[in-house]
């Protein structure tokens, strides 16, 4: 026979046995109602099934400052063209540049013969001196009583002549010697020695390279982030290193159907003529303002025709918008309609979700931290 202190610890043993089973039973069974709960609130596809809100993680939409650097490889090109005419008929005495030279402001371009020029300003001057003491002399006789008014007249009338036609000769005579109006490169040359000029000929076309434009090659996906003034960075494989400092001042209307590119045009100035047409590099164009933005990650069909967000309403539903987006950088993207400051946007869980959708909303996202 088993005595009774033998069967009091048999007993103890069972029912020892009994509660361990039962607490590691209900241990399982709550660490199994964690899990559930946990897939239930944090998976839309468990919560759906079970007629329970979709979890979900929001944003704030805010105004903050989006950068974004544009980089286009380009050519160097002359800012504009300038053409040059012959003023005057004479012989050509020399012509000292050639296409493809660089010139700065006044360095001469075309020597005329201006030999009859100068006697033409003498003569005129000459003549000037002689109508204006004619006009002194009619005065003073004026004033004694013994010339008219009308020959007070004619000899103002002859003076204002003779003077016009000092200027004319003067002018005549700066013509014979044609000079560069700007730095700039020669792009055409029409006039050659031992010619005979004729009024209105075309002599030169010059290429304008203070400023010159930096064409820079844009994709098309970034023609809405570019805008009238932004500053930019080149650098040159002419002078590696260096680093020149230009701004927007134009753009191409239209898209290269082969490149998918558009021209965007920045000025740099050039003081020193370094830069000249055909110089190849590389632009950084900075684009930086502030914008109504959101994690890029909220936005849905992200590069199709119909881009959209859910927004977490006050009577926690889903409320599909349809956006127009702007500026996308930083992992932001610019809405330029569609959500409005203050709104919550989805920015986890959105693909999961149709509109009207009951949710359980985070609202601790790291934007809002």
């Amino acid at each position: 026979m088993i005595d009774s202190h033998e069967a009091r610890k048999v007993i103890i043993r069972r029912w020892f046995d009994i509660i361990l089973g039962v607490g590691l039973t209900g241990l399982a069974l709550l660490a199994l109602a964690i899990t559930i709960k946990y897939l239930v609130f944090t998976d839309a596809t468990k919560a759906r099934p079970v007629g329970l809100p979709i979890p979900v993680q929001t944003v704030e939409a805010k105004v903050t400052t989006l950068h974004e650097v544009i980089g286009a490889s380009g050519t160097m090109l002359e800012s504009r063209d300038a053409f040059l005419t012959d003023r005057v008929v004479a012989k050509v005495l020399k012509v000292p540049v050639e296409v493809g030279n660089v010139v700065k402001q006044g360095d001469l371009l075309v020597q005329l013969d201006d030999t009859l020029f100068r006697s033409a300003l003498d003569h005129a001057r000459v003549e000037r001196d002689h109508t204006s003491a004619q006009l002194q002399r009619m005065l003073a006789l004026q004033a004694k009583g013994f010339a008219s008014a009308v020959e007070v007249e004619q000899a103002r009338t002859a003076d204002a002549a003779a003077e016009e036609a000092v200027v004319q000769a003067e002018f005549n005579l700066t013509n014979t010697k044609m000079v560069s109006p700007a730095p700039a490169i020669v792009l055409a040359r029409t006039i050659n020695p031992d010619e005979i000029t004729s009024v209105g000929s075309p002599a030169f076309k010059l290429g304008i390279i203070d400023p010159i434009y930096m064409d820079a090659q844009v994709t098309e996906e970034k023609m809405g982030s570019i805008r009238m003034g932004m500053e930019g960075e080149v650098n040159t494989d002419g002078f590696p290193g260096v680093i020149f400092k230009g701004k927007v001042v134009k753009a191409d209307g239209s898209v290269n159907d082969l490149t998918r590119c558009f021209g965007v045009y920045l000025s740099i100035a050039n003081p020193d003529e370094r830069l000249i047409p055909g110089i190849t590099g590389y632009a950084r164009i900075e684009n930086s303002h502030m914008a109504l933005a959101v994690p890029s990650t909220a936005v849905i069909d992200p590069v199709g025709d119909r881009a959209t967000v859910f927004v977490a309403g006050e009577d926690n539903r889903a409320h599909i918008r349809i956006i127009r987006r702007g500026l996308m950088a930083d992992g932001m993207t610019e809405l330029l309609d569609g959500v409005q400051e203050g709104e919550h946007v989805v920015t986890a869980g959105q693909l999961e979700l149709h509109d009207n959708d009951r949710l359980f909303v985070n609202h601790s996202g790291p934007w809002n931290k």
